[in-house]
């Protein structure tokens, strides 16, 4: 697992009048369902200096002061929002306390879930998106996780004529082209607890994308309520905050807190995951535990991991019959996730992604 640079986790300041969309997450959260801001705690809140000796407000423990001169300069201004801060972090602390199981090697190094099969194809979706080269779209007419071959085969339906702009599993018309009709959709979704509604909607705030703002601050605040409502359930959107404290995006970066999201996601089947563990122990030297993981996430079809099992067979942490039996895990697994329509997904997707690159060199 490569280390990442920082990045600025800012978002940008300027107001604007409310959308569809910031209604639409107003709803999923009553008044004390706040989230952490990311705050400069190298200065001073009141007179700007940075230092080494600056102190923290015990209340909200989310800005600094010079001495007592600075805090008394600032009360005025930062007392409302001490207290709102405050309440964030108590909230923040208690979605970690409940989410911070106690996880067993039993319990961990258990078989993983079968995976979910795609609702029209039937064949099995991977739990890490793109695992496989297999990507997958959420449909929030109805709620349902596509495989792109089968996305792919309907819009060539719907461009010879034969098939309505529609979804490719409920029929409904498409709402790509009409935002706020999508956005009508998600909350359907939501006001019945769909996690994959709210962990789509975690990921277009993170990503920035579908005409919503960069924010990891909404992202996590969402994702959080995901993980809250799922639990072992939802291994996406433990993956996601994994990799936030594992970077530190739009949180301090917490290699525990990182550790602990990425068992419970790998418990849940997510492939990645459990490479990931694997690439922890291995460079802390638990080179036993290391092997288990990538074993496990070899069996379910992830190359990047059959590799490091092929390195630790090498090395002689893993034997002859056992690299062999696992090499033909890895293909079945592989095999059961193919089809033709995938594989014209994946080839188009290849393409496109030359064509813009091309585009952008230009």
């Amino acid at each position: 697992m490569s280390k990442t640079n920082n990045i600025s986790t800012s978002c940008d300041d300027k107001k604007s009048a409310p959308t569809y969309a910031d209604t639409l997450v107003d709803t999923l959260f009553d008044d004390n369902d706040t989230f952490i801001k990311n705050m400069d705690l190298s200065k001073c809140a009141a007179c700007g200096k940075g230092g080494d000796n600056l102190k923290v407000c015990t209340s909200c423990e989310q800005v600094k002061y010079c001495n007592a001169k600075c805090r008394n300069t600032h009360r005025s201004k930062h007392k409302k929002e001490c207290k709102k801060l405050a309440a964030e972090r108590k909230l923040q602390n208690k979605i970690w306390d409940m989410n911070k199981m106690v996880i067993s090697d039993d319990k961990l190094f258990s078989d993983p879930p079968p995976k979910e099969d795609c609702p029209i194809c039937m064949l099995p979706i991977p739990f890490a998106i793109g695992l496989c080269q297999v990507s997958t779209t959420y449909q929030p007419c109805c709620g349902k996780t596509l495989c792109n071959g089968c996305v792919m085969e309907a819009e060539e339906e719907i461009e010879k004529g034969n098939l309505k702009d529609c979804c490719a599993f409920c029929r409904l018309p498409s709402p790509l082209s009409d935002k706020e009709e999508m956005l009508k959709r998600v909350k359907k979704r939501i006001a019945v607890d769909d996690v994959e509604a709210i962990d789509w909607l975690g990921a277009q705030y993170y990503h920035g994308i579908g005409g919503f703002p960069q924010d990891y601050n909404m992202a996590i605040k969402l994702w959080n309520k995901a993980a809250d409502l799922g639990s072992v359930k939802t291994p996406r959107t433990h993956h996601s905050l994994a990799n936030l404290y594992h970077c530190g995006r739009g949180v301090e970066k917490d290699d525990d807190k990182a550790i602990h999201y990425y068992k419970i996601a790998a418990i849940g089947g997510h492939e990645i995951a459990r490479y990931n563990l694997g690439v922890l122990e291995y460079e802390s030297g638990n080179y036993e535990l290391a092997m288990k993981h990538y074993i496990i996430a070899a069996r379910c079809g992830f190359e990047d991991s059959l590799k490091a099992v092929g390195d630790g067979y090498k090395a002689g942490h893993v034997t002859k019959n056992e690299y062999a039996s696992i090499l033909r895990a890895y293909r079945d697994s592989q095999d059961e996730m193919k089809s033709e329509r995938r594989d014209r997904s994946r080839d188009w997707m290849k393409s496109f992604d030359v064509m813009r690159k091309t585009n952008n060199k230009e």
